[in-house]
């Protein structure tokens, strides 16, 4: 079947990455699986052969959705939606979910997951290798925004490369898997948006200090020596925990 540029499709073929892909996301008999875009059903044929109590697969192009159809029949759900914007809680609770997902739009979907984080026990993932490094990154030039955001609630864990000629076709950069397991924390959902708005805030200019991002002249004495940093100097949960201090002043 012709791959479409649009939807970022490359398709593994290597069965060594595959088999390893999907070891590292220790699938049981009891765990209800979400696949994010399947795709021609390579990872989706590895975690069948783990004998998961459900298989849920997301795949937005139709024609994929008719091809997997014909191919597995009942022995998967398909669900045909964009994983950007599609209510994973809708799954329910529990969900061990994978994806080798598109190169354009692999941020989006995991912030996407984030708002269904109640759902999900864990995430296997395949995006670019930059990506993967400063979505794991805590402090530092690859630390940004979202990393800040995601590595609360997530612990974010960067596995092992996997280079071009694994897939079909070849992409010109090279990708890695991660794995994102929950930490357990949790804020409302009110607090999260605004903290989400204070985070790209702060990481708007990354050379200047927090004090100039957030726009604050005259800090109190409890915070003034943090807004003298840049937001890539300090971890997630010192960043929750400056924002609270603020809104609390406010």
């Amino acid at each position: 079947m012709k791959l479409k540029k649009r939807f970022g499709q490359h398709f593994l073929k290597d069965r060594g990455i595959i088999k390893r892909i999907v070891d590292s996301g220790e699938v049981k008999s009891t765990d209800r699986v979400v696949e994010i875009g399947p795709g021609g059903g390579a990872l989706t044929e590895e975690i069948l052969k783990r004998k998961p109590s459900e298989l849920i697969a997301i795949e937005i192009d139709p024609e994929w959705v008719k091809y997997l159809t014909e191919k597995f029949g009942n022995r998967i759900r398909l669900i045909e939606a964009d994983a950007t914007t599609f209510d994973f809680s809708s799954l329910g609770k529990e969900l061990n979910v994978f994806g080798n997902l598109p190169y354009n739009v692999s941020t989006s979907i995991l912030r996407n997951l984030l708002n269904h984080r109640k759902s999900i026990k864990r995430g296997t993932f395949m995006v670019q290798k930059e990506v993967a490094e400063r979505l794991s990154a805590r402090q530092g030039k690859e630390y940004g925004y979202l990393p800040a955001l995601l590595q609360l609630f997530f612990k974010i864990k960067k596995l092992f490369d996997v280079h071009p000629g694994a897939f079909v076709p070849p992409p010109k950069v090279v990708s890695s898997v991660i794995t994102l397991t929950p930490t357990g924390f949790d804020i409302e959902e009110s607090e999260l948006k605004s903290f989400e708005s204070f985070l790209k805030k702060a990481f708007s200019a990354r050379r200047k200090k927090l004090k100039k991002n957030l726009g604050i002249k005259k800090p109190s004495q409890d915070i003034a020596e943090f807004l003298e940093k840049r937001a890539e100097e300090l971890e997630p949960e010192k960043l929750l925990w400056l924002f609270r201090k603020l809104n609390a002043k406010s």
